[in-house]
């Protein structure tokens, strides 16, 4: 934006035969993606700045008409004709579409066989928000990671249908920035900057009551049992413990953790 180019890596799909290119939903949300991390990343935005550009469809418009863009005419065309159809979307004005664009997966054993339920992941969020004293973010991303790995094991399926990536701290809901940002903007929770002893402490404020029809007993009953386990532990307690988990030792910085480690994970 603002007279600026971003650079983006466009993957179209081909005919190996007669080199036609076709048109691909996925492949072509995907470049559009790229594009918003990339302006994010060289920016520094923060959740809400990231949000409030990512739900305005026009500012992509305004984007790829106004300034220089590394793509192809027919690319382009492309990607205004989709934001065409944004701009007509109920559904993305309300934001829940581009959290389809970023988290929409098919069951598999890197979600716990659960579609991404953006509802339920907030009632996990707010769970554990209201039953915490002055919870730190660090401390919340571990809590939710156990919790949809307890309940997979357990039930053959997660919780939120979230996908957990391997990063220094431990374990970490994937584009976390997003969903935290998504929430800021929705009024469930907000992240306050505490500042002790000259270091930064990242803390979850709830801005909603637990939701009562959202979440089922059983479910309940595994986050209340992660809560009670991890009572006394720390932001680095936690992240510590997380490290000796096999699904985190055995994948690498960036990778997604598979459910699949699940049945590894003890809390005796």
């Amino acid at each position: 934006m603002c007279g600026e180019a971003v650079e983006a890596d466009a993957k179209v799909l081909v005919c190996a035969e007669c080199g036609e290119e076709f048109f691909c939903e996925e492949l072509d949300n995907a470049t559009l993606v790229q594009a918003y991390n990339e302006y994010r990343r060289r920016h520094k935005l923060a959740h809400n700045s990231l949000l409030l550009f990512l739900r305005e469809p026009q500012n992509m418009r305004t984007y790829l008409t106004e300034n220089e863009v590394t793509l192809g005419e027919r690319q382009k065309e492309k990607l205004l004709a989709a934001v065409g159809q944004l701009e007509q979307n109920e559904e993305y004005r309300t934001g829940k579409r581009f959290l389809h664009l970023f988290f929409a997966k098919a069951p598999c054993e890197e979600n716990g066989c659960r579609a991404f339920d953006y509802d339920k992941f907030c009632a996990m969020v707010l769970f554990f928000a209201h039953k915490s004293t002055e919870l730190l973010k660090t401390k919340l991303m571990k809590l939710l990671n156990y919790s949809d790995m307890i309940f997979y094991k357990e039930n053959g399926i997660s919780i939120s249908g979230t996908r957990y990536a391997h990063l220094p701290y431990g374990p970490v809901p994937e584009n976390f920035d997003i969903l935290l940002g998504t929430m800021t903007a929705d009024h469930i929770v907000h992240i306050e900057v505490v500042y002790d002893n000259g270091y930064e402490r990242h803390q979850v404020i709830p801005e909603k009551d637990m939701p009562q029809d959202v979440l089922s007993e059983n479910e309940l009953v595994v986050l209340n049992r992660i809560y009670n386990k991890f009572a006394s532990f720390g932001s680095a307690d936690i992240s510590n413990y997380s490290h000796k988990e096999k699904g985190y030792m055995e994948t690498k910085k960036g990778e997604i953790i598979s459910y699949v480690y699940a049945k590894y994970i003890e809390l005796n």
